[in-house]
Protein backbone atom coordinates (compact mmCIF):
# COMPACT_ATOMS: atom_id res chain seq x y z
CA UNK A 1 0.00 0.00 0.00
CA UNK A 2 1.46 3.44 -1.22
CA UNK A 3 1.23 4.90 2.17
CA UNK A 4 2.58 8.60 0.47
CA UNK A 5 -0.72 8.78 -1.34
CA UNK A 6 -2.98 8.40 1.30
CA UNK A 7 -1.35 10.83 3.69
CA UNK A 8 -1.02 13.00 0.97
CA UNK A 9 -4.88 13.21 0.87
CA UNK A 10 -5.48 14.19 4.38
CA UNK A 11 -4.21 18.18 3.50
CA UNK A 12 -5.63 17.58 -0.26
CA UNK A 13 -8.50 17.00 1.29
CA UNK A 14 -8.34 20.06 3.82
CA UNK A 15 -7.24 22.06 1.00
CA UNK A 16 -11.11 21.43 -1.38
CA UNK A 17 -12.98 21.84 1.97
CA UNK A 18 -11.37 25.19 2.24
CA UNK A 19 -12.67 26.16 -0.74
CA UNK A 20 -15.97 24.87 -0.67
CA UNK A 21 -15.97 27.18 2.51
CA UNK A 22 -14.88 30.19 0.36
CA UNK A 23 -17.77 29.29 -1.88
CA UNK A 24 -20.33 29.08 0.75
CA UNK A 25 -19.39 32.60 2.53
CA UNK A 26 -18.56 34.36 -0.58
CA UNK A 27 -21.76 33.44 -2.13
CA UNK A 28 -25.08 31.87 0.04
CA UNK A 29 -24.01 33.70 3.24
CA UNK A 30 -22.96 37.45 2.34
CA UNK A 31 -25.15 39.21 5.10
CA UNK A 32 -23.81 37.15 7.77
CA UNK A 33 -22.41 33.32 8.45
CA UNK A 34 -23.97 32.20 11.72
CA UNK A 35 -26.51 30.56 9.74
CA UNK A 36 -23.45 28.54 7.86
CA UNK A 37 -22.23 28.00 11.40
CA UNK A 38 -25.58 26.47 12.49
CA UNK A 39 -25.95 24.35 9.61
CA UNK A 40 -22.09 22.39 9.86
CA UNK A 41 -23.41 22.17 13.81
CA UNK A 42 -26.45 20.22 12.67
CA UNK A 43 -24.59 18.30 10.54
CA UNK A 44 -23.13 16.79 13.53
CA UNK A 45 -26.43 15.01 14.34
CA UNK A 46 -26.34 11.86 11.69
CA UNK A 47 -22.35 11.34 12.62
CA UNK A 48 -22.75 10.50 15.93
CA UNK A 49 -25.74 8.85 15.70
CA UNK A 50 -23.57 6.77 12.78
CA UNK A 51 -21.44 6.54 15.18
CA UNK A 52 -23.34 5.08 18.44
CA UNK A 53 -24.83 2.86 15.51
CA UNK A 54 -21.43 1.25 14.72
CA UNK A 55 -20.50 1.90 18.23
CA UNK A 56 -22.80 2.15 21.19
CA UNK A 57 -20.31 1.59 24.03
CA UNK A 58 -19.44 4.97 23.45
CA UNK A 59 -21.92 6.66 25.65
CA UNK A 60 -20.67 4.64 28.76
CA UNK A 61 -18.44 7.13 30.45
CA UNK A 62 -18.86 9.50 33.32
CA UNK A 63 -21.09 12.41 33.19
CA UNK A 64 -18.58 14.96 33.96
CA UNK A 65 -16.59 13.12 31.37
CA UNK A 66 -19.11 13.44 28.63
CA UNK A 67 -19.94 17.04 29.36
CA UNK A 68 -16.52 18.12 29.42
CA UNK A 69 -15.56 16.76 25.85
CA UNK A 70 -19.41 18.43 24.74
CA UNK A 71 -17.79 21.58 26.02
CA UNK A 72 -14.85 20.89 24.25
CA UNK A 73 -16.40 20.39 21.10
CA UNK A 74 -17.98 24.07 20.83
CA UNK A 75 -14.33 25.57 20.47
CA UNK A 76 -13.47 23.65 16.96
CA UNK A 77 -17.27 24.55 15.74
CA UNK A 78 -16.88 27.85 17.25
CA UNK A 79 -13.12 28.49 15.59
CA UNK A 80 -15.73 28.97 12.50
CA UNK A 81 -16.39 32.75 13.18
CA UNK A 82 -13.11 33.71 13.15
CA UNK A 83 -12.37 31.33 10.51
CA UNK A 84 -15.37 32.35 8.03
CA UNK A 85 -15.03 36.05 8.63
CA UNK A 86 -11.37 35.67 7.39
CA UNK A 87 -11.84 34.10 4.41
CA UNK A 88 -14.50 36.81 3.93
CA UNK A 89 -11.74 39.41 4.04
CA UNK A 90 -8.86 37.66 1.84
CA UNK A 91 -7.85 35.06 -0.17
CA UNK A 92 -8.32 31.30 0.77
CA UNK A 93 -4.56 30.96 0.14
CA UNK A 94 -3.64 33.95 2.22
CA UNK A 95 -5.85 32.64 5.14
CA UNK A 96 -5.33 28.67 4.87
CA UNK A 97 -1.22 29.22 6.01
CA UNK A 98 -1.78 30.61 9.30
CA UNK A 99 -3.07 27.47 10.38
CA UNK A 100 0.09 25.78 10.26
CA UNK A 101 -0.16 28.20 13.42
CA UNK A 102 -2.15 25.62 15.57
CA UNK A 103 1.40 23.28 16.10
CA UNK A 104 2.79 26.30 17.84
CA UNK A 105 -0.28 26.76 20.36
CA UNK A 106 -0.07 22.84 20.52
CA UNK A 107 3.16 22.63 21.87
CA UNK A 108 2.50 25.48 24.22
CA UNK A 109 -0.48 23.99 25.67
CA UNK A 110 1.05 20.66 25.92
CA UNK A 111 3.71 22.51 27.76
CA UNK A 112 1.39 23.71 30.43
CA UNK A 113 -1.15 21.07 30.01
CA UNK A 114 0.07 17.77 29.56
CA UNK A 115 3.39 18.93 30.93
CA UNK A 116 5.25 17.79 27.84
CA UNK A 117 8.62 19.50 27.48
CA UNK A 118 9.78 22.51 25.11
CA UNK A 119 13.56 22.23 23.36
CA UNK A 120 14.66 24.61 21.24
CA UNK A 121 14.55 23.35 17.85
CA UNK A 122 11.17 23.42 18.49
CA UNK A 123 11.12 26.72 19.62
CA UNK A 124 12.97 27.65 16.39
CA UNK A 125 10.76 25.99 14.46
CA UNK A 126 7.94 27.48 15.74
CA UNK A 127 9.33 30.92 15.76
CA UNK A 128 9.52 30.37 11.73
CA UNK A 129 5.82 29.78 11.28
CA UNK A 130 5.42 32.49 13.48
CA UNK A 131 7.49 34.65 10.66
CA UNK A 132 5.78 33.39 7.68
CA UNK A 133 2.56 33.98 9.40
CA UNK A 134 2.88 37.24 9.65
CA UNK A 135 4.79 37.78 6.57
CA UNK A 136 1.97 36.15 4.89
CA UNK A 137 -0.52 38.64 6.56
CA UNK A 138 1.09 41.81 5.50
CA UNK A 139 0.03 44.24 2.62
CA UNK A 140 3.02 45.23 0.53
CA UNK A 141 1.15 46.94 -2.09
CA UNK A 142 0.76 50.42 -0.85
CA UNK A 143 2.23 50.29 2.59
CA UNK A 144 3.61 47.71 4.73
CA UNK A 145 0.72 47.10 7.06
CA UNK A 146 -0.90 43.86 8.57
CA UNK A 147 -4.07 42.91 6.67
CA UNK A 148 -6.85 44.02 8.52
CA UNK A 149 -7.65 41.57 11.08
CA UNK A 150 -6.55 38.72 9.22
CA UNK A 151 -3.72 37.52 11.84
CA UNK A 152 -5.87 38.73 14.76
CA UNK A 153 -8.68 36.07 13.37
CA UNK A 154 -6.73 33.36 12.07
CA UNK A 155 -4.76 33.33 15.77
CA UNK A 156 -8.13 33.07 17.40
CA UNK A 157 -9.12 30.30 15.17
CA UNK A 158 -6.02 28.56 15.77
CA UNK A 159 -5.62 28.90 19.51
CA UNK A 160 -9.55 27.75 19.56
CA UNK A 161 -8.41 24.23 17.32
CA UNK A 162 -5.67 24.09 19.92
CA UNK A 163 -7.19 24.07 22.60
CA UNK A 164 -9.85 21.55 21.31
CA UNK A 165 -7.01 19.26 20.25
CA UNK A 166 -5.83 19.03 23.47
CA UNK A 167 -7.93 18.24 25.69
CA UNK A 168 -9.02 15.90 22.81
CA UNK A 169 -6.12 14.14 23.00
CA UNK A 170 -6.40 14.46 26.95
CA UNK A 171 -9.61 11.85 26.55
CA UNK A 172 -8.14 9.78 23.96
CA UNK A 173 -5.37 8.90 25.78
CA UNK A 174 -8.03 6.70 28.29
CA UNK A 175 -10.50 6.79 26.25
CA UNK A 176 -10.60 6.27 22.25
CA UNK A 177 -11.14 8.31 18.70
CA UNK A 178 -14.62 6.92 18.33
CA UNK A 179 -15.88 7.55 21.94
CA UNK A 180 -14.38 11.18 21.96
CA UNK A 181 -15.73 11.78 18.53
CA UNK A 182 -19.14 10.65 19.49
CA UNK A 183 -19.49 13.40 22.26
CA UNK A 184 -17.72 15.95 19.86
CA UNK A 185 -20.34 15.72 17.51
CA UNK A 186 -22.69 15.61 19.85
CA UNK A 187 -21.38 18.64 20.97
CA UNK A 188 -21.75 19.97 17.57
CA UNK A 189 -25.06 19.55 17.35
CA UNK A 190 -26.41 21.32 20.49
CA UNK A 191 -23.76 24.21 19.85
CA UNK A 192 -25.99 24.83 16.80
CA UNK A 193 -29.29 24.28 18.64
CA UNK A 194 -28.06 26.58 21.66
CA UNK A 195 -27.37 29.19 18.79
CA UNK A 196 -30.81 29.05 17.11
CA UNK A 197 -32.73 29.14 20.31
CA UNK A 198 -30.12 32.35 21.82
CA UNK A 199 -29.99 34.04 18.80
CA UNK A 200 -32.88 35.52 17.02
CA UNK A 201 -30.21 36.86 14.30
CA UNK A 202 -28.89 33.63 13.31
CA UNK A 203 -32.50 31.62 13.52
CA UNK A 204 -33.84 34.67 10.99
CA UNK A 205 -30.52 33.63 8.74
CA UNK A 206 -30.98 29.95 8.82
CA UNK A 207 -34.62 30.10 8.09
CA UNK A 208 -34.13 32.41 4.93
CA UNK A 209 -31.61 30.33 3.55
CA UNK A 210 -33.10 27.20 3.95
CA UNK A 211 -35.91 28.56 2.54
CA UNK A 212 -34.06 29.91 -1.01
CA UNK A 213 -31.50 27.27 -0.88
CA UNK A 214 -31.77 24.99 1.51
CA UNK A 215 -30.55 21.99 -1.29
CA UNK A 216 -27.66 23.50 -2.41
CA UNK A 217 -26.24 24.88 1.39
CA UNK A 218 -27.22 21.34 2.76
CA UNK A 219 -25.86 19.32 0.08
CA UNK A 220 -22.40 21.41 -0.10
CA UNK A 221 -21.76 21.20 3.72
CA UNK A 222 -23.04 17.61 4.02
CA UNK A 223 -20.00 16.76 1.07
CA UNK A 224 -17.52 19.68 3.01
CA UNK A 225 -18.17 17.51 6.62
CA UNK A 226 -17.67 14.21 4.82
CA UNK A 227 -14.25 15.74 3.23
CA UNK A 228 -13.24 16.76 6.55
CA UNK A 229 -14.32 13.44 8.47
CA UNK A 230 -12.37 11.73 5.91
CA UNK A 231 -9.13 13.83 5.99
CA UNK A 232 -9.35 13.63 10.04
CA UNK A 233 -9.54 9.80 9.72
CA UNK A 234 -6.47 9.37 7.42
CA UNK A 235 -4.73 12.03 9.29
CA UNK A 236 -5.63 10.29 12.63
CA UNK A 237 -6.23 6.23 11.75
CA UNK A 238 -5.07 5.19 8.48
CA UNK A 239 -1.42 6.32 7.66
CA UNK A 240 1.35 6.31 9.50
CA UNK A 241 1.42 9.32 11.84
CA UNK A 242 5.04 10.58 11.29
CA UNK A 243 3.98 10.44 7.69
CA UNK A 244 1.42 12.67 7.88
CA UNK A 245 2.86 15.05 10.21
CA UNK A 246 5.93 15.33 7.49
CA UNK A 247 2.81 16.17 4.62
CA UNK A 248 0.31 18.17 6.51
CA UNK A 249 2.50 21.63 5.79
CA UNK A 250 1.74 20.54 2.37
CA UNK A 251 -2.09 22.10 2.88
CA UNK A 252 -1.09 25.82 2.35
CA UNK A 253 0.53 24.97 -1.04
CA UNK A 254 -2.41 22.82 -2.54
CA UNK A 255 -4.40 25.50 -1.46
CA UNK A 256 -2.25 27.91 -3.42
CA UNK A 257 -2.07 25.94 -6.21
CA UNK A 258 -5.93 25.15 -6.42
CA UNK A 259 -6.48 29.17 -6.16
CA UNK A 260 -4.46 29.57 -9.15
CA UNK A 261 -6.17 27.39 -11.25
CA UNK A 262 -9.71 28.35 -10.00
CA UNK A 263 -9.42 31.88 -10.87
CA UNK A 264 -7.91 31.19 -14.10
CA UNK A 265 -10.19 28.62 -15.51
CA UNK A 266 -13.12 29.03 -12.83
CA UNK A 267 -12.89 33.09 -11.86
CA UNK A 268 -17.04 33.09 -11.06
CA UNK A 269 -16.64 30.30 -8.64
CA UNK A 270 -13.21 31.25 -6.65
CA UNK A 271 -11.40 34.96 -7.96
CA UNK A 272 -8.23 35.49 -6.09
CA UNK A 273 -5.52 38.31 -6.26
CA UNK A 274 -2.82 36.95 -9.08
CA UNK A 275 -0.96 39.95 -9.43
CA UNK A 276 2.83 38.89 -9.32
CA UNK A 277 3.53 41.10 -6.00
CA UNK A 278 0.83 38.80 -4.14
CA UNK A 279 1.88 35.43 -5.44
CA UNK A 280 5.62 35.85 -5.04
CA UNK A 281 4.66 36.83 -1.36
CA UNK A 282 2.56 34.10 -0.88
CA UNK A 283 5.29 31.91 -2.29
CA UNK A 284 8.21 33.06 -0.18
CA UNK A 285 6.29 33.07 2.85
CA UNK A 286 4.36 29.73 2.34
CA UNK A 287 7.75 28.28 1.85
CA UNK A 288 9.21 29.67 5.05
CA UNK A 289 6.15 28.15 6.93
CA UNK A 290 6.63 25.08 5.27
CA UNK A 291 9.91 24.65 6.40
CA UNK A 292 9.11 25.53 10.02
CA UNK A 293 6.28 23.18 9.91
CA UNK A 294 8.65 20.53 8.99
CA UNK A 295 11.38 21.36 11.12
CA UNK A 296 8.75 21.23 13.98
CA UNK A 297 7.03 17.86 13.15
CA UNK A 298 10.72 16.77 13.36
CA UNK A 299 11.33 17.97 16.26
CA UNK A 300 8.40 16.77 17.90
CA UNK A 301 9.53 13.21 16.51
Amino acid sequence: MNWILIALLAPLLFSISAFIDRFLVSKYFKSGFGALVVYTGLLGLPVFVLIYLFKPEVVQVGLISALLMIINSFLVIGYLFPYYAAIRKTDVSAVIPLFQIIPVFSFILAFFILKETLTWPQIGAGSLIVVGAVGISLNFKEKIELKKGLLGLMLLAALMISLNRTVFKFFAINLDFWTVSFWEYLGFFVFAVLLLLCSKKFRSEFVNSFRENKNTIIGLNAVNEMVNLTATIIATLLAPLALVSAVSGLAPVFVFIFGIILSLFWPKIIKEDLSWQTIVQKVVFIVIIFIGGYLLNSAWG
